[in-house]
């Protein structure tokens, strides 16, 4: 898993099982793919992705004493198939964690810092089955870090995102690719 710490892999073992084995949690994140897919039908919708926030006091309740408080927001997003974000994305004062929940692509990421736009890719995918190792279906882009996200040619990427900022507080960035 790129650009992970040590101490993110606990968090990120939680995660994991909380959306993947976790009933209430599928059913939640189900529904905010639901509500993001609706986005699409909308007539002057015209963007190749789209979000859906869902409610972080579930996340919260469901993690160990050890890892509440790292995880401020919970967004569901959705790529289409061949496409990738048309702006480079940084948030300045988050720690992005993606799993990859249906479909592939992969994360470009530049070295942190805010400065540096020179993007390596991380391909993840989502589980075949509960064999697949966590660490296939994660990124984590620390903060301060130009990144975006390129989905795989078959089908729309659907992930789930874990930022370390709350909604109320998360910097959200974009800008042009460097010619």
């Amino acid at each position: 898993m790129p650009k992970a710490s040590n101490s993110d892999a606990q968090l990120i073992e939680q995660l994991h099982v909380l959306v993947f084995q976790n009933a209430e949690t599928q059913a939640l994140i189900e529904d905010g793919f639901n509500h993001a897919l609706a986005q699409f039908d909308e007539p002057d919708y015209a963007l190749p992705y789209v979000s859906y926030n869902l409610p972080i006091t579930h996340f919260e309740a469901s993690l160990s004493s050890e890892e509440k408080g790292r995880v401020g927001l919970c967004r569901v997003f959705i790529l289409k198939a061949g496409c990738q974000m048309p702006k480079a994305e940084i948030h300045r004062n988050s720690i992005q964690r993606l799993v990859s929940y249906k479909g592939k692509g992969a994360i470009h990421s530049a070295q942190p810092g805010g400065i540096d736009k020179s993007f390596s890719p991380c391909a993840i995918h989502s589980p075949v089955d509960s064999t697949t190792p966590y660490t296939d279906c994660w990124d984590v882009v620390p903060k301060n870090t130009w990144h975006f996200p390129c989905a795989g040619e078959q089908e729309d990427w659907f992930t789930v995102t874990f930022h370390s900022a709350n909604e109320a507080d998360i910097i959200d960035e974009h800008a042009e690719f460097d010619s």
